[in-house]
Formats: C-alpha cells, structure tokens, sequence
C-alpha cells in the first residue's frame, strides 16, 4: 500500500509541479505542504475529514488541504504545531481552487 500511495504522491507533485497553474516557488511548496499533511495523516491517523480512506482518498485530501491557508485555526485542527512547516504559500483564488478539478477517468473534471 506504501509503494502505491508514493506513486500516487509523485504523480500529483509531478503534474502539479508542471502546471501552468503553480510557478516554480509554489509548486516546490506545495509538495512540502502536501508531504508533510499526508505523512501527518498516516502518524496521527485520519483526520474526520479525510473521508475516502483508501489512497487515492488521500491524495485528494492532501492536496485540498495543502491547498487552503494555514493559518493557527488550520493548524489547531489538524493537529499540527508550528514547528517545521514549510512556509506559507501565497496564492490567488483560482489557485486555492486547483483541488477542486479533478479528472475523473472520462475526461470530466469533477469537486474532490
């Protein structure tokens, strides 16, 4: 199950990291914000929002979460201290939404 949520993890960054969407600063933070609240979910145990409990549950999820802002609220809710974040991303609107497209299989983008 490890093997194929790190494929899973590295697709996403991949194709995140190479949109148009994400300059080169924002895709390299996302992927620290999103390894560190997907490995957070596998030390703590899911959070109640994580609904889909299976893999690809989580890189949904992840990536949602990665994209919101981290402010103290944010942290408080997730279980996370301050320490060792990455820094804040700063994105506009559109881009908060990326998660909200997804693709699924037949070429309709669909909400997480």
């Amino acid at each position: 199950m490890r093997h194929g949520l790190l494929a899973l993890i590295c697709w996403l960054c991949c194709v995140v990291a190479h949109s148009e969407m994400l300059n080169v600063e924002q895709s390299g933070l996302f992927r620290a914000w999103f390894v560190r609240i997907a490995q957070e979910q596998l030390r703590q145990g899911p959070s109640p929002r994580w609904y889909q409990q299976d893999c690809a549950g989580l890189v949904r999820f992840a990536a949602n979460e990665t994209l919101k802002v981290h402010d103290s609220k944010w942290l408080k809710s997730n279980g996370l201290s301050s320490q060792y974040l990455p820094p804040e991303m700063t994105l506009t609107p559109e881009q908060r939404q990326l998660a909200q497209n997804w693709n699924q299989g037949n070429g309709k983008p669909a909400p997480m």
